[in-house]
């Protein structure tokens, strides 16, 4: 029997099964559905809900407007650990040099400043856990983790780079002022439509 057609939505898409050797960059399918990331060998999708799109619309279009021209903000894009493993941070800044060329889908670590991740309930133990490992382990300077407030607004938990591992510098409530990569004092207000 067919789904009725409003419970199309509700069937997830499945990823082709991995190769007894494991995926890498060179053999991915070309037909991979959204939010599918390249982790340690294997292929991982984390399906997004609305706060998470939302969140992520409000960073990026704020970040951009008080980046300098040095630096270009990115959403979903892939960072090149090694052959078998290249994650996606939700938000990433990076060397303006480094995005110059409009077919590139994949950076290198060294391009990026800053990797973010919102956590979503079908990421979160990846997003604590697993990213800012890998992220570390990439030499990025800066990340951060945003989680929903109460009020649906986004904390944001900035971390720097310390010894090849994140340290807690700040959690930014209300507001999100720091001075890493550049300057940026935006208000942290709960997402619009």
């Amino acid at each position: 029997m067919a789904p009725e057609e409003e419970d199309w939505d509700m069937i997830a898409p499945t990823l082709p099964l991995t190769p007894p050797d494991g995926w890498t960059l060179d053999n991915l399918p070309s037909n991979l559905p959204k939010h599918t990331e390249l982790i340690r060998g294997s292929l991982v999708m984390s399906p997004q809900k609305s706060w998470h799109m939302f969140t992520i619309r409000l960073l990026e279009r704020l970040l951009v407007a008080q980046a300098p021209s040095e630096y270009v903000i990115l959403r979903e894009m892939a960072i090149k650990r090694s052959t078998r493993s290249a994650p996606e941070p939700d938000l990433s800044i990076v060397k303006a040099s480094a995005a110059a060329d409009w077919d590139r889908s994949i950076y290198l670590p060294e391009d990026v400043l800053l990797a973010a991740e919102v956590i979503s309930p079908e990421s979160e133990e990846r997003d604590r856990e697993d990213k800012p490992f890998i992220y570390g382990a990439m030499g990025i300077p800066s990340f951060w983790l945003i989680e929903r407030g109460a009020d649906f607004a986004p904390i944001v938990h900035e971390h720097r780079l310390h010894a090849g591992s994140y340290r807690l510098m700040r959690t930014h409530i209300g507001r999100l002022a720091t001075d890493t990569p550049f300057s940026i004092d935006i208000p942290l207000e709960k997402p619009t439509r």
